[in-house]
């Protein structure tokens, strides 16, 4: 997944929230991670990992394959996990 980025998630996943009917608060729950943690993959400020991925894909009905299908190919490449716009310190490769 590291050669991959989330781009597409914040356009798809509050659709994907609203069509379920739940809060982020009750996907959240639902998805055993912060709720702090949803606002961030819908503002693209951090990514779920693989297993955080198979839950969410889970709790919002859909096919593991098709949450996968928001990955695009990275431009310029911003590191993985990094929160450029939240001030904090952006891991680099070494």
């Amino acid at each position: 997944m590291s050669e991959t980025d989330w781009s597409n998630l914040p356009y798809w996943l509050p659709k994907k929230i609203a069509q379920t009917g739940f809060t982020v608060e009750q996907v959240a729950h639902r998805t055993g991670v912060s709720r702090t943690a949803i606002y961030e993959y819908l503002t693209d400020a951090s990514r779920p990992n693989e297993d955080t991925a198979l839950r969410l894909s889970r709790v919002l009905g859909v096919k593991y394959e098709e949450l996968l299908a928001q990955y695009t190919p990275r431009k310029n490449g911003r590191p993985r996990g990094s929160r450029t716009k939240t001030g904090l310190t952006v891991r680099t490769r070494k």
